[in-house]
């Protein structure tokens, strides 16, 4: 009797421990993986630099630095639909806002501009140098590129910001930088235009183009990447320096107040990303793992006391990082050569009541409207 005591205690404790853990899981922040693919076809010996999802998130476009290859995926089941190279290796691709464009910038010294649905080529755009940043304006139909520090005769050359008004290919702005830009990324609403590289990040207005903020610490850094937060009211960048290598830096921008410096793991951090809803912060680089913070925790919270939301094994080495528009996927790149696509699974547990509740509201009211 004892016995069979025993085993129902044992079963009832077990019975409530999964459910527990279940419970647990449900609410626990992490990415589950979807599918991988191989877009550098060289595996280990390749590197894929960038990837993007498209404007409505059915699509994802990569770059690779050693096969030289720019693809189309489909999201849903990581498809391949077309294909293209470039002669050298390529460093950023990004989409247009209305998803009928993607372009690539390689070493090449050229910009490509592609038709997405078709990937043939509709606009090509000369350089003088190579290229590092690239990004499209969140609305309207610009074109931004950063530029490459080189030497010439011995000289170290600046590099500029470029803005090109697409499809036309035209030139209209140009913004001396001071060195290589690795990173740029529009406001919200376009009014100004984030530029991330070597010893600083600059916020340009884009009304006139003219410099509104210069952001840095009082050493030099190498910036890698930088976002802004959703709200437009942060700057989060990473970059390395003498001091120290795998720093994060988040400021109020526009008074130029650094908010926060943080290092977790020392190494260096390739891409930062901001999650949509603005809460979460996530960021890869010289690590197997991709990290996620809260963005409340890095922002009021003590260096040594702020709390990795989530760790996810990714497998090797990142070199970029981007959310689809509602924050529902992200996807990776990978130096193995590798392109990853994560879903996102948060923490909040009225979620799905909340979506059930505003279904079950927009039902009634098509009911009462026959």
């Amino acid at each position: 009797m004892l016995k069979r005591t025993g085993f129902v205690i044992v079963l009832l404790t077990s019975f409530f421990q999964v459910g527990y853990a279940q419970q647990y899981l449900d609410y626990q922040l992490r990415l589950e993986p979807v599918w991988s693919r191989i877009a550098d076809a060289l595996g280990e010996l390749g590197s894929v630099e960038s990837v993007e999802f498209s404007p409505d998130g059915k699509y994802i476009i990569s770059g690779t630095k050693y096969d030289n290859s720019v693809i189309m995926w489909r999201t849903s089941d990581g498809t391949e639909l077309w294909r293209q190279y470039a002669a050298e290796e390529i460093e950023r691709v990004g989409w247009s806002a209305d998803g009928k464009y993607v372009a690539a910038g390689s070493e090449d010294y050229l910009v490509t501009v592609y038709d997405a649905a078709s990937g043939e080529v509709v606009k090509t755009l000369k350089q003088n140098r190579g290229i590092d940043g690239l990004t499209w304006s969140q609305q309207g139909s610009l074109l931004a590129i950063g530029e490459e520090k080189i030497e010439e005769k011995g000289k170290p050359t600046k590099g500029f910001v470029r803005i090109y008004e697409m499809p036309s290919g035209e030139e209209i702005a140009s913004m001396d930088f001071g060195s290589t830009v690795n990173e740029l990324f529009f406001s919200q609403d376009d009014e100004y235009l984030l530029a991330v590289g070597h010893g600083a990040v600059k916020v340009y207005k884009t009304q006139d183009w003219s410099l509104a903020q210069t952001l840095k610490p009082d050493y030099y850094v190498t910036f890698t990447s930088g976002v802004f937060s959703p709200d437009d009211k942060y700057v989060f960048a990473v970059g390395q320096s003498d001091q120290n290598r795998g720093n994060g830096y988040i400021w109020e921008w526009k008074e130029g107040k650094l908010k926060k410096t943080f290092n977790h793991l020392g190494k260096k951090i390739e891409s930062v990303t901001w999650h949509p809803n603005g809460k979460y912060i996530a960021y890869a680089g010289h690590d197997p793992h991709i990290f996620v913070y809260r963005a409340d925790d890095i922002l009021e919270k003590k260096n040594d006391r702020i709390p990795v939301a989530a760790k996810i094994w990714a497998g090797d080495h990142a070199e970029y990082l981007d959310f689809n528009a509602d924050g529902s996927f992200l996807a990776s790149a990978h130096q193995n050569g590798l392109i990853k696509v994560w879903a996102w699974m948060g923490e909040d547990p009225e979620l799905n009541d909340r979506r059930h509740q505003g279904v079950k509201a927009t039902q009634t009211d098509a009911k009462l409207e026959e």
